[in-house]
């Protein structure tokens, strides 16, 4: 259901180095959120750092949204990076199963395939 990296690096760093690197690595950053300062003002507050990062890479959510709108369910990627016990981690959700249901159409089935497996790279060099 999800997919989890412990990084070595605060989650400064990654908040930093995302925000930098995302057009590197072929997405666009539409937006985030940070929840423990959104709680806060809410009158909610959190004991932990929590960000989510909402990427896109729009010639493909095109192409997606033409072909099989349920997606829009799941768009866009998302990217939450989170402290826990001291430890920081990058997650997203496990997007294979989904993808499974449009193994019938090779090409774009292929595509967001592969630029699944670029986000989850992307969340490893931020790991790192």
């Amino acid at each position: 259901m999800f997919i989890v990296y412990e990084s070595s690096n605060s989650i400064a760093i990654i908040h930093d180095t995302l925000q930098n690197k995302i057009a590197e690595a072929g997405f666009s950053l539409l937006h985030f959120y940070d929840f423990h300062t959104l709680l806060d003002e809410k009158g909610f507050p959190i004991e932990r750092k929590a960000y989510t990062y909402e990427v896109c890479r729009a010639s493909m959510a095109s192409r997606m949204l033409t072909q099989h709108p349920i997606f829009s369910t799941l768009m866009p990627c998302r990217i939450s990076t989170y402290e826990e016990q001291g430890k920081t981690y990058i997650a997203t959700l496990d997007m294979q199963p989904m993808l499974e249901s449009m193994k019938n159409n090779d090409d774009l089935y292929n595509d967001a395939k592969s630029l699944f497996n670029q986000l989850l790279e992307f969340m490893k060099v931020l790991s790192h």
